[in-house]
């Protein structure tokens, strides 16, 4: 037992001796460090405090609050974006949805087991898709150029065409499900923030994701 303690003892006095003689440029290095960690984290916290009030602004203005809520937060970058940044990611994933069920439409005109007629209607609702994620590419472009009436103008003709889809498959309501019904939420909320955009409202200086 005596051995161990003085094991101890004699490693604590040598750590002592050993923090005692480094420079004192490397314990300031140490503690700047530490400092920089704690005001990363603060940065951060920030960040992700400021996303989400402004999604929580956004989202009162939406039919579906908490699917907007939903989706916005599932990205990462909303969570240090401004109004333009959520707009952005908005357009985005009302891009990638459209693409989504283009593919799944095609599935559909593959499935050798689907009604003739159905797939007739699928046929039409595949180049709507097509061009609805069209339109909503472009309009991230004009965002990003500030072109907020074409953003308007292109998200709404994506969703006529998703509507033109329905009425394609009238009678076949079950060969989508409630896809359509989701990609024109996406695209109101895109809507949404554009139109916020163009009223200034909210302008928080923070960088576009």
């Amino acid at each position: 037992m005596e051995y161990y303690v003085n094991t101890f003892f004699l490693l604590s006095l040598l750590t002592i001796l050993f923090l005692s003689h480094l420079p004192q440029s490397a314990i300031a290095a140490a503690e700047e460090g530490n400092n920089n960690n704690n005001n990363i984290n603060n940065k951060q916290k920030t960040g992700h405090h400021r996303g989400a009030k402004l999604i929580s602004k956004v989202c009162q203005n939406v039919t579906q609050k908490a699917f907007c809520s939903s989706m916005l937060l599932s990205d990462p970058n909303t969570h240090n974006a401004n109004l333009r940044g959520l707009g952005l990611i908005a357009l985005k994933q009302a891009a990638t949805n459209a693409s989504d069920i283009s593919e799944f439409i095609k599935t559909k005109l593959n499935d050798p087991n689907v009604d003739p007629e159905v797939q007739d209607g699928a046929s039409d609702c595949l180049e709507f898709y097509i061009d609805a994620a069209e339109q909503l590419e472009d309009s991230v472009s004009a965002q990003i150029s500030k072109a907020y009436k074409d953003v308007e103008t292109w998200v709404n003709v994506a969703v006529s065409d998703s509507k033109s889809c329905d009425v394609a498959l009238t009678g076949y309501d079950s060969v989508l499900g409630n896809k359509s019904e989701v990609f024109r939420w996406l695209c109101e909320t895109a809507l949404t923030i554009n139109k916020m955009l163009r009223s200034h409202v909210y302008d928080i200086l923070a960088p576009i994701c």
